[in-house]
């Protein structure tokens, strides 16, 4: 990731942490929890479009489904956050996202990628890797029927993107970055009913990255902290030049898991 993006992301940070001690300062509300954990699992189920460029040595635009036949697969996901009652210091939050999937195709024109040409009518096995770990730190505004969460997330993405054709021909992107993003969450108890509506957000824009990632969801809790969410995920990649990289990638798929929170 560039200079700029890091300096612009710990601005974020610091800018973030000073609107949230603000507000908690200013507000008499006072959470009611001492101590609280609360963990998910499930999986997403996702559909795969958009399509990249390796601005080196003239490298191709590359079509996900058009050229590699990716398309979509089911991933796994996890999380637990740990809040507390101490007003200054943040929440923290730690999520898992295993987003991965392989294909086969053949393609229908030459195309070049990492120096490498690959002919038209070469059979091409593709693998690409999306998956990452958020680190979130974040403060409750707002802790009654109305939740509301503000903080920064930290992106750890951990994947590839790797392509073998016939020939011992193959070329390897990483997908080894760090990125900041801004955190939002707001939850809707339904009162008496163990029901809940919530809406969250990470998102960046600037040095040529764009990322947005929504989730909506709607949850039930039952006795004794056990619950059951469902729901849709978005995810939307812009990358502009960046490690010689253009990419416009969406993610959306369906997500059901089930919680726990005590």
């Amino acid at each position: 990731m560039n200079f700029a993006l890091r300096k612009t992301a710990l601005n974020f940070s610091v800018s973030l942490t000073s609107i949230g001690l603000s507000v908690l300062m200013a507000s008499s509300a006072q959470a009611d929890t001492i101590l609280g954990i609360y963990a998910g699992a499930g999986q997403i189920n996702y559909d795969m479009s958009g399509d990249f460029q390796d601005l080196n040595d003239n490298g191709s635009v590359i079509d996900l489904e058009d050229d590699l036949n990716l398309e979509g697969d089911t991933g796994n996901y996890y999380y637990i956050a740990i809040e507390h009652f101490v007003p200054l210091i943040p929440n923290l939050k730690v999520a898992r996202s295993e987003i991965e999937e392989s294909a086969r195709s053949t393609l229908s024109r030459s195309v070049r990628f990492q120096g490498q040409l690959f002919p038209a009518a070469t059979q091409v096995a593709t693998q690409i890797d999306f998956s990452h770990t958020d680190f979130t730190l974040y403060y409750e505004i707002l802790d009654n029927w109305v939740n509301l969460d503000l903080g920064l997330t930290g992106r750890q993405l951990d994947g590839e993107l790797t392509m073998v054709g016939q020939g011992l021909v193959s070329a390897q992107e990483e997908l080894d970055e760090f990125v900041p993003l801004l955190y939002g969450k707001a939850r809707f108890d339904l009162p008496l009913t163990g029901l809940y509506v919530e809406a969250t957000a990470d998102w960046i824009n600037v040095g040529g990255v764009n990322i947005t990632d929504f989730w909506g969801k709607l949850g039930y809790t039952f006795a004794f902290g056990l619950g059951l969410e469902l729901g849709i995920r978005e995810i939307a990649i812009e990358l502009d030049d960046i490690e010689d990289l253009d990419a416009s990638i969406d993610l959306s798929g369906t997500y059901m898991a089930a919680t726990f929170h005590f």
